[in-house]
Formats: C-alpha cells, sequence, structure tokens
C-alpha cells in the first residue's frame, strides 16, 4: 500500500489464532503496509473483535510497537465477545490517550516497528481480532 503524503490513510493488522498462535509473549500483527513507519502520524486506532479472545485462563493482553501497551493497555475482557469494537480511551495505552484530560492524542512514529499483540499470564486459545490505524505519512 503507498504511502501518500499529507492525506489520510488507513492501515490494516490483524490477529488469526489459527494463523498466529496464542503464546504468551509478543506475536508480530500481519499488516497490509510493512510497517509503522518513522514519521507516521497516527490519529486513531481501533480493534474489531471477529472472533472473541478465548484462553483457559486470566490473559492478559496489550497491543503497541516498542511500547508493549502502547496503544491499548489489556483488552482481554474488551475482546471477550464477538463484534465488539475497542477505542483507545476504551483501555488506554500512555501513547495515545491522556488519562487526565480525557482526550486522544496524536503519535508520531520515532522509528520504524511493527505492531505487536503481547499476551501474559495465560495463553490465548482462540481469537480473531483486526485492528485498524488511521494515519499521516510524512
Amino acid at each position: 500500500m503507498p504511502k501518500l503524503k499529507n492525506e489520510k490513510q488507513l492501515a490494516r493488522f490483524d490477529y488469526d489464532f489459527a494463523v498466529d498462535g496464542g503464546a504468551i509473549g509478543e506475536i508480530p500483527l500481519r499488516a497490509n503496509i510493512s510497517e509503522l513507519s518513522t514519521g507516521m502520524i497516527i490519529s486513531d486506532i481501533y480493534i474489531v473483535v471477529e472472533e472473541a479472545l478465548s484462553s483457559d485462563g486470566s490473559p492478559t493482553v496489550t497491543v503497541g510497537n516498542t511500547d508493549v501497551d502502547g496503544f491499548f493497555a489489556d483488552i482481554a475482557a474488551l475482546a471477550g465477545s464477538n463484534n465488539n469494537v475497542i477505542r483507545v480511551g476504551e483501555v488506554a495505552g500512555e501513547l495515545m490517550y491522556d488519562d487526565t484530560n480525557d482526550h486522544l492524542l496524536l503519535y508520531r512514529v520515532g522509528s520504524d516497528t511493527d505492531l505487536n499483540l503481547t499476551v501474559g499470564t495465560a495463553a490465548l486459545t482462540g481469537g480473531k481480532l483486526v485492528v485498524y490505524v488511521e494515519f499521516f505519512a510524512n
């Protein structure tokens, strides 16, 4: 997908247990762009739960880049139901939401990086998520 300067664009990142597994640790999300590129301005991120996350335990699931929970702190509870849409402020990660003033922040990507799902405490046994990233390339 070409990155068009100064135009809002949408990237899609996918997690599917059947393809990616669910072991404890970082799982790189598959994308229609190679990575989050240096200088990219992210204006919003949201997650669509196509298939509820499941586990035999009580997992923690975060979404981030070099900052493990940078975009979303633990989403496990909200991703436990099909068709939920999770927005940044619902489980605020430190990079895109100001908890003090309750508003979304723009985020400038500092260096080329991947978007990861990080599973902790208990492995996942199922689930399918789509993560949409709205951004401007510069």
